[in-house]
C-alpha cells in the first residue's frame, strides 16, 4: 500500500503542479489583469457566493461514497443509480435556495444572470466529485489523477484561445471565463461516468427508497463538515463584497492573495482525496496507519514548509510578478494567508484520518465551531482591516482546526509522537526565514534570495531525515 500510494502521490503533484500552475499563473491571473480588479472582484465574489450553498448538492454524499466504496468496491453497484436520483433533486433544491439567497442580496440583473451560470458549474462540478469518489474508492488511483486534473486541461486550451488565439473582434469579457469553464466541466463529468460505468460493471440502474433514506442519513455528518469547510473558506470575499463600500475592487485585491494560496492550498487537497481511500481500507483491514500517515508527513508537510518560509519573505516582488496592478495592500493579506498553507497542510492529514475513522460528529464540532469564529472575526475585522482582516481570520481559523484535529487524533486513534518532528520543522522554518532575511538585508536579488532559501531548507530537511527521497524510490522501485 505504502508503495502504491508514493507512486500515486508523486505523479498526481508532478501533473497537478504543471498543470494547475499553468492555470493559476498563466490563464487566471491574465484574465483578472486584462479584465481589471473591479470586474475580476465582481466574478470572484459570486463565484464564492454559489460555493456557499454547495452542502444542498453534495449532502456529504461523496466523502460517504468514498469512505464506503474503499472499504467494499462492490457497493458501487447498489448506490449509484439511488446517488444519482438523489444528486439531481438536490440540484433542484440548490437552485431555488441559492437564487432565494440572492435574491435577498438584493443582488442586480447582471450578477443573476452569471451566479446562474456560475451554479450550473457548481452542479456539474458536484456530479464529478461523486463519480471520481467511485473511482479513487476502487483504487483507481492514476485514473483518478489525470481526471482531476482534466478540466483544467481543457480551460487551458479554451481560455488560451480567448485570450491571445485571436478568434473574437471585442476584447475579452469575464462572462467567457465562465462558459470556458462550464464547457471544461462538463466534457469532464461526462467522461467520468463513462469510466465509472465500465469499471463499477454498472449494467443498470437501480432504485430503492429504503437505500436512498440510509445513504442521505448516513452522509449528514459528512455534509456539516463540507458546510462549515466551505463557509470557513469562501465567506470572506462575499463578505468584503457586501460589507465595504468599494467592495468589488477590495474582492479582487482579495483575490490577489487568495489566488496563489488556493493554488498551494490545492496540493494538501488532493494529498486528502488520495488519503481517504488509503486510510478507509487500511482501517477496515485492522492496519497500523501510522507508517502512511509519516510518509504523508514528509512528502506534503516538510516541502510546503520551506516554500511558505520562502514565499512570506518576497510577498511584494512575487505579486509585482504576477498582476499588472498589484494592490499595496494584498502584501499583508499574502503574508498572512501563505502561512495559513501550514495548518491547511495538517488539517488535510489529520481530518483525513477522522474521516475515514468514522469520527464524523467530532470533526463537524470542530469545524463548525471553526465557521462560527471565521464569521464573527470577519464582522470585527473587515470594517477595519479590509482584506488583512480577511486574511488574519483565516490564518486564525485554519491553525484552530490544525490543533483541534491533531489533539482528536491523539486521543481518539493512535498516540502522536510529535515533539522532536515540531522542533526540527520549527528549525528548518526559521534557518530558512533566515537565509532570505539575511538576503533582503543585502539587496540581492529576490530570485537569488529565494533560491537560496529553498536550497538551504532542503540541506536541512535531508541532514534530519525530514525527507527521504533515497527510501521512497526504494519503495517504488519494489516489485509489488
Amino acid at each position: 500500500m505504502k508503495r502504491k500510494f508514493i507512486i500515486n502521490i508523486v505523479f498526481l503533484v508532478g501533473i497537478s503542479i504543471i498543470v494547475k500552475a499553468f492555470w493559476v499563473l498563466g490563464i487566471d491571473r491574465s484574465v483578472q489583469n486584462i479584465a481589471g480588479e473591479e470586474e475580476y472582484g465582481f466574478y470572484f465574489s459570486l463565484f464564492s457566493f454559489s460555493v456557499l450553498f454547495t452542502l444542498l448538492l453534495d449532502l456529504g454524499i461523496a466523502g460517504f461514497n468514498n469512505r464506503a466504496v474503499s472499504s467494499d468496491p462492490s457497493k458501487v453497484r447498489l448506490y449509484f443509480g439511488n446517488i444519482l436520483v438523489i444528486r439531481l433533486s438536490a440540484a433542484v433544491v440548490y437552485f431555488i435556495f441559492t437564487l432565494l439567497a440572492a435574491w435577498i442580496m438584493n443582488y442586480s440583473g447582471r450578477q443573476i444572470s452569471l451566479l446562474v451560470i456560475l451554479m450550473l458549474n457548481q452542479i456539474i462540478a458536484s456530479v464529478t466529485a461523486w463519480l471520481r469518489s467511485n473511482i479513487s474508492g476502487m483504487q483507481h488511483f492514476f485514473i483518478d489523477s489525470l481526471l482531476s486534473v482534466a478540466d483544467r486541461l481543457v480551460m487551458i486550451i479554451l481560455c488560451s484561445l480567448l485570450l491571445w488565439g485571436g478568434v473574437t473582434s471585442t476584447p475579452f469579457r469575464i462572462e467567457w471565463f465562465v462558459y470556458s469553464q462550464t464547457a471544461a466541466y462538463l466534457f469532464v463529468m461526462l467522461i467520468s461516468f463513462a469510466i465509472v460505468v465500465k469499471i463499477g460493471h454498472i449494467g443498470g440502474l437501480n432504485f430503492s427508497a429504503r437505500v436512498m433514506s440510509d445513504i442521505i442519513k448516513a452522509g449528514i455528518p459528512f455534509a456539516l463538515v463540507a458546510l462549515f469547510m466551505t463557509l470557513y473558506w469562501r465567506m470572506d470575499s462575499v463578505m468584503l463584497e457586501r460589507m465595504l463600500s468599494d467592495g468589488k475592487m477590495q474582492a479582487g485585491a482579495y483575490a490577489q492573495s487568495f489566488r496563489l494560496f488556493d493554488a498551494c492550498a490545492m496540493i494538501p487537497v488532493m494529498f486528502g482525496g488520495m488519503l481517504l481511500p488509503v486510510f478507509s481500507r487500511e482501517i477496515s483491514s485492522d492496519h497500523d496507519l501510522k507508517p502512511i500517515v509519516s510518509i504523508a508527513s514528509k512528502m506534503l508537510i516538510t516541502p510546503l514548509g520551506i516554500i511558505v518560509a520562502a514565499l512570506v519573505v518576497w510577498p511584494g516582488e512575487i505579486l509585482d510578478l504576477l498582476y499588472t496592478s498589484p494592490v499595496e495592500d494584498s502584501v499583508n493579506s499574502f503574508r498572512l494567508l501563505m502561512i495559513a498553507i501550514l495548518p491547511v497542510s495538517l488539517i488535510y492529514i489529520y481530518s483525513t484520518i477522522l474521516t475515514a475513522g468514522g469520527k464524523m460528529t467530532l470533526l463537524a464540532a470542530i469545524t463548525g465551531t471553526a465557521m462560527v469564529i471565521n464569521f464573527g472575526m470577519n464582522v470585527l475585522l473587515i470594517p477595519r482591516l479590509n482584506i488583512t482582516g480577511s486574511a488574519i481570520s483565516a490564518l486564525v481559523t485554519q491553525s484552530i482546526v490544525a490543533v483541534s484535529c491533531l489533539i482528536i487524533v491523539n486521543r481518539k486513534m493512535f498516540r502522536l509522537k510529535m515533539a522532536r518532528r515540531t522542533l526540527l520543522f520549527m528549525g528548518m522554518l526559521l534557518v530558512t526565514l533566515l537565509t532570505g532575511l539575511i538576503c533582503r538585508i543585502l539587496e540581492s536579488s529576490w530570485v537569488l534570495g529565494m533560491a537560496l532559501q529553498i536550497g538551504v531548507g532542503m540541506i536541512w530537511a535531508l541532514c534530519f531525515r525530514m525527507v527521504e527521497p533515497l527510501k521512497a524510490i526504494r519503495l517504488i522501485s519494489e516489485k509489488p
